[in-house]
């Protein structure tokens, strides 16, 4: 828990980029998902999980080179979350059968 707001606190203070908290906190949350994976044993998680954990890490490029807010919006929360949907959505798919109903 203190990673997490410590986070916030190093990018705003410090970094004086309080843009960038978003990508913080899809970072943080991509790296969650690897947790699950290794609890839920579920290794398809991992991909998302490095995924959205990349967006987070990419958030910073942006924001320091002074991107407009959508941009960094973009590239830290909705990439992330087009991610995870694209997954939930590829895994329904999967776990169904020709007509749709699960296994």
């Amino acid at each position: 828990m203190a990673v997490v707001a410590a986070g916030p606190f190093v990018i705003n203070r410090l970094l004086h980029a309080p843009q960038a908290t978003v990508g913080w906190i899809a970072r943080v949350v991509g790296l969650q998902f690897f947790g699950l994976a290794a609890a839920w044993r579920r290794p398809s998680l991992r991909l998302p999980a490095g995924a959205m954990s990349a967006c987070g890490a990419a958030c910073p490029v942006p924001a320091a080179c002074g991107c407009s807010a959508a941009v960094v919006a973009a590239v830290a929360g909705i990439a992330p979350a087009a991610l995870l949907l694209g997954s939930v959505r590829w895994s329904a798919r999967t776990a169904s059968g020709p007509a749709g109903i699960s296994a």
